[in-house]
């Protein structure tokens, strides 16, 4: 390849980069400047980079990965340029590396390229690859071009504190929305198949988003697909597993809640030390906000509530704990808990306050770092009010309380009813700060009313003008509680502390195993009811359950090649097919699936059925007449 052909693109890229930071919303600050150029051979595994700091200390040791070399390390007083080359080592892949024709990853701090800068930079970066090859890296696209030679692609962040870079065999689709490009990275299969699929659902994911947050923060988003099967979020794009690609619902679910991480996360970036509030604002405003336009909210509530009602005693931990890990009981409490949290808050200052909270937090903290106190301080601010009670009890206090109706009374009064009801909240000791709900029914009306409730114990007294006949608390699952009686789902397998293996037929134990990562017939060390796994071909599980007048819902009885469900009655989890690939298939479905009660498959892995137990509606109080 022309080295002077290159470096004639990469100072045109450079000097039009110069006007993007600004457009882009950079700061005033005064920030240090990095100018990268780097050449991928991913047939090699092969790289080389080049570095110019500006200003930057002489001195910072360079730790590079075993297999790259320093070249040239020079300082003038005003900058310090290093070049380095060299070839990936295997030992790279062990660190999260992919540097291959099929897929490469360079993650950000992974020593691939000298970082020698804690701080935050602006960055101006040139990608060059093969051109058979495209790739994408952290920040807007300015500019690109292709010829025999080579593919070059230009970048641009205003204000960073790493570097990320992808690459693959990836055909290009783009499509424009107002000043912001899309472009799909797709292998020719996926391409033909997918992309215009998901350039249509980000348009409309992006506009929608602007609309209620203002300004996309960078000039292009990428979704590009990696041989891994991840969903991740980074500066300017995404990457999504090729086999997670073709699934039916990403496009409308996984694709919106990774653009929505460049306002948070990716944009707004967590503080250290600090929790990670992303992903549970990320939920809420993306996920959660596409469910309430198409009228879902209901089940989307009742569904988070059921999965936490999964989460053992030893997984419960603070909201402001979770840093983003990928235990499922972690996540459980930074997704779904922390969502919950949010639009309760919602709830509590309104539509109007909770959005204008939302554009000050991105205006005033875009491309910075912000925690916990920093959206407190923006809903405060929003709402006019102090919101220290409920910051301080949902964010740091663990669990979430059940909530008792009892001793309720109506007595009539001159022309007018008075009704009488005690609520008690129980969470180990803890209080938390609720605004329950309250509904009762009358001959001609239903009353409404919001009730506080910031003590163990309340009795509520309430005038009506006709005889009450019923009432209910929380009848829309609006407050994050414990749920009486919550159907039992198969989220219960993944996050159950110790579960009993049963081999109804040979070689189904492996599986069953493989599938919990651990030995059968562990002692039974933390729940208090034990979970069992029950794992074999139809017919001899048919027979285990027979002999055992363990009975079948209908909804698993009918005629199929598979289908697993968590008993309605009993801490038994069931995995049965007519064939050992079905078993298999099932197994990989879980992860998938576990928010429902039963998994109904075919022969070819496709879901036929699935659903959760009717839940018993709790809170609800009926008089006899």
């Amino acid at each position: 390849m022309s080295h002077h052909r290159f470096q004639a693109h990469w100072y045109g890229a450079l000097l039009g980069g110069l006007g993007m930071l600004c457009s882009l919303g950079a700061s005033a600050e005064d920030l240090p400047h990095k100018s990268m150029r780097l050449w991928l051979d991913p047939a090699s595994a092969s790289l080389r980079g080049e570095l110019e700091l500006s200003p930057a200390p002489a001195s910072g040791e360079v730790a590079l990965l075993a297999g790259l070399e320093i070249t040239l390390d020079e300082h003038d007083g005003q900058h310090r340029i290093i070049h380095w080359q060299g070839q990936l080592s295997p030992a790279a892949q062990q660190r999260g590396l992919r540097l291959e024709e099929a897929g490469s990853f360079l993650p950000a701090n992974a020593g691939w390229y000298p970082s020698l800068l804690d701080a935050p930079f602006s960055l101006s970066l040139t990608l060059e690859l093969p051109p058979e090859q495209r790739g994408v890296a952290s920040g807007s696209l300015v500019s690109d071009d292709s010829d025999a030679d080579a593919t070059r692609e230009h970048y641009q962040h205003p204000r960073s504190d790493s570097i990320e870079v992808a690459a693959g065999p990836w055909q290009l689709r783009e499509h424009t929305v107002g000043d912001v490009r899309l472009r799909t990275l797709f292998p020719s299969a996926l391409d033909d198949a997918f992309a215009d699929t998901y350039l249509h659902h980000a348009a409309n994911h992006l506009s929608l988003f602007e609309a209620r947050l203002g300004d996309y923060p960078f000039a292009s988003f990428t979704i590009a697909a990696t041989p891994a099967p991840v969903g991740l979020a980074f500066p300017g794009f995404t990457l999504l597993g090729e086999r997670v690609i073709p699934l039916p619902f990403i496009p409308h679910t996984s694709l919106a809640h990774e653009l929505m991480h460049a306002w948070w996360g990716t944009g707004v970036r967590l503080e250290r030390g600090a929790g990670n509030w992303s992903e549970a604002l990320t939920t809420y405003l993306a996920d959660y906000h596409l469910d309430e336009l198409r009228g879902d909210t209901y089940d989307t509530r009742s569904r988070w509530l059921t999965d936490l009602a999964t989460l053992p005693a030893a997984g419960e931990r603070p909201l402001i704990a979770f840093r983003g890990d990928r235990d499922p009981a972690a996540r459980l409490i930074g997704y779904q808990h922390g969502a919950m949290v949010l639009h309760m808050l919602r709830q509590r200052i309104g539509d109007d306050a909770f959005d204008r909270a939302l554009r000050e937090l991105a205006d005033t903290h875009m491309f910075h770092s912000a925690g916990w106190d920093d959206l407190q301080a923006a809903f405060e601010a929003a709402a006019g009010t102090s919101l220290d009670d409920f910051f301080s009890a949902w964010l740091r206090q663990p669990g979430r309380p059940r909530i008792v109706l009892e001793d309720v009374q109506r007595t009539p009064r001159d022309d007018r009813w008075r009704l009488e009801v005690t609520l008690r909240q129980e969470a180990d000791g803890a209080t938390w700060p609720l605004k329950l709900p309250l509904v009762i029914a009358t001959r001609d009306a239903e009353v409404h009313r919001s009730i506080s409730l910031e003590a163990p114990r309340k009795r509520i007294r309430i005038d009506l003008a006709e005889r009450p006949l019923a009432l209910q608390i929380d009848p829309h699952l609006d407050v994050l509680r414990e749920l009486d009686a919550p159907p039992a789902t198969l989220r219960a397998l993944l996050l159950a502390g110790d579960v009993e293996v049963l081999a109804a037929s040979p070689g189904s134990e492996s599986l069953a195993l493989q599938l919990l990562g651990q030995r059968p017939g562990v002692a039974h060390q933390h729940d208090a009811t034990p979970l069992t796994l029950l794992v074999g071909l139809s017919d001899d599980v048919h027979d285990w359950l027979d002999e055992r007048a363990v009975s079948v819902p209908p909804e698993v009885g009918q005629r199929s090649a598979a289908r697993m469900w968590h008993h309605p009655e009993r801490p038994l989890v069931i995995l049965s097919a007519d064939s050992p690939r079905g078993l298999g298939q099932l197994a990989a479905a879980l992860r998938h699936q576990g928010q429902h009660s039963y998994v109904v498959q075919d022969a070819d892995g496709a879901t036929l059925d699935n659903g959760r137990w009717p839940r018993e509606r709790s809170l609800v109080w009926r008089f006899d007449d």
